[in-house]
C-alpha cells in the first residue's frame, strides 16, 4: 500500500510538471507572437505570399477558431462535469490517434497538412483587432490548461472536434494544442520574412 501511495504521488507530480511545462511552452508562443506581430499594419496582417496561402491574420484567426472548439470540453473537465461517452471510454484507438496527431501536428512540420473545414480561418479581410483577440484567447486557453492540474490527464479522454471517431487523452489534447500554437505562429513568421512582404 505504501508503494501505491508513493507511486500515485509520483504520477501526480509528473502530471503537474507536464502542465507547467505546457503552460511555459504556451507562454513562449504568446511572447513570440507579441514580438513578431504586435506592431504590424492592417496591410501587413492581410498580405499573402500566394493566393492559396494564409496571411498572418488568418494564421492567428485559425488558432482562435480551432482552439475554441475544444473549450466546451475543457470547461466541463475543469468544472468536474465531464462524463466520457461510450466511445471515449472504450475506443481501442485512443492511444494510437493521440500518438499520430502529436506526431503530425508538430511545431516544425515536415509536410503541409490541410486543415479540416471546421478549423478554416476567415477568408475575408482580417481586422486589426485580431492581435488583441489572439492574446486574450491565449489567456483563456492557458486558464483551461491550468485548471487541469487536479485531473487525471491520461484517463480523461475527449473527442476531436473535427472527427467524432477520433478520441485521445487530455494529455495528448493539451500537447496538440500547444504544438499547434507554435506551428502556426512559425507559419506566420515565415510570411513576415517573405521577400515581397510589405514594409508598412
Amino acid at each position: 500500500m505504501g508503494w501505491l501511495i508513493t507511486n500515485r504521488s509520483y504520477n501526480k507530480l509528473k502530471d503537474l510538471r507536464f502542465i507547467q511545462e505546457m503552460l511555459q511552452n504556451g507562454n513562449e508562443s504568446g511572447e513570440k507572437a507579441k514580438a513578431e506581430f504586435n506592431n504590424l499594419s492592417l496591410t501587413q496582417l492581410n498580405w499573402k505570399p500566394a493566393e492559396e496561402s494564409w496571411s498572418i491574420g488568418q494564421c492567428l484567426d485559425h488558432l482562435i477558431t480551432s482552439d475554441c472548439l475544444y473549450f466546451p470540453a475543457f470547461k466541463k473537465i475543469t468544472e468536474g462535469k465531464h462524463e466520457m461517452n461510450f466511445w471515449e471510454t472504450w475506443s481501442p484507438f485512443t492511444g494510437l490517434f493521440g500518438k499520430i496527431l502529436v506526431t503530425q501536428i508538430n511545431e516544425n512540420p515536415r509536410k503541409k497538412l490541410k486543415a479540416p473545414n471546421i478549423f478554416t480561418p476567415s477568408q475575408s479581410y482580417i481586422d486589426i483587432g485580431i492581435i488583441e483577440r489572439f492574446h486574450k484567447h491565449l489567456d483563456s486557453l492557458f486558464e483551461y490548461i491550468a485548471g487541469c492540474q487536479r485531473i487525471d490527464i491520461d484517463k480523461t479522454h475527449i473527442t476531436s472536434p473535427a472527427l467524432k471517431l477520433v478520441t485521445y487523452s487530455l494529455r495528448n489534447a493539451i500537447t496538440i494544442l500547444i504544438q499547434h500554437e507554435h506551428r502556426h505562429i512559425n507559419q506566420a513568421i515565415k510570411v513576415k520574412v517573405s521577400k515581397d512582404f510589405p514594409f508598412q
